[in-house]
């Protein structure tokens, strides 16, 4: 066999068997495939992803399957590709509640990383505010359509995040929802 014929086996072989690792590790190219696979490997969804919002180690991805409002996590793995985190499901939206909402929180590289995510059910709401107990108020008044998405470092493990109140505002800044320290 000559030179170039050996050269072209060898990279065909190392391309089939990179596909392959690939394919089994778990390692997608893209966020999108990661939380496409995320959602299939516990037959959920597909859910209609609303955001996309970027944190330090890779993206949080906002969606909605039926009745139900999620907010995965797909992580950036050996420089390009990605992987699932967790929390592909969510929680089922209770259209009585003015807003519903839920929170998840992960420890990594010393710090608490939580996100507060869910759905405004009153169309009158034009704001959605989080008070924390440190002090810190977070507020949001573009919405994805009718969710929301809150992210938070801290370096305490409190609970509930140090969530404090959670609040909607209407038109003036008219309280309409209000929450103290609930999750559901």
């Amino acid at each position: 066999m000559s030179r170039s014929k050996k050269i072209m086996r060898n990279m065909l072989l190392m391309v089939v068997l990179g596909a392959m690792f690939i394919l089994r590790s778990g390692l997608y190219l893209s966020p999108l495939s990661a939380h496409e696979h995320s959602e299939r490997s516990i037959h959920y969804g597909p859910s209609k992803v609303v955001h996309m919002e970027d944190f330090d180690k890779g993206k949080y991805i906002l969606g909605k399957y039926d009745r139900w409002v999620s907010c995965n996590t797909v992580k950036k793995e050996l420089f390009f590709f990605w992987s699932f985190g967790n929390n592909p499901v969510g929680f089922e939206n209770d259209p009585t509640k003015a807003i519903d909402y839920t929170m998840d929180g992960s420890f990594d590289d010393g710090h608490y990383d939580f996100k507060l995510y869910g759905i405004a059910n009153d169309p009158r709401i034009k704001k959605v505010e989080i008070i924390l107990r440190d002090g810190r108020i977070l507020t949001q008044t573009e919405f994805y359509g009718d969710l929301f998405l809150f992210t938070w470092q801290t370096d305490e493990d409190a609970p509930n995040g140090g969530l404090k109140e959670v609040r909607g505002y209407g038109e003036g800044d008219s309280i309409l929802f209000r929450a103290e320290n609930e999750v559901g």
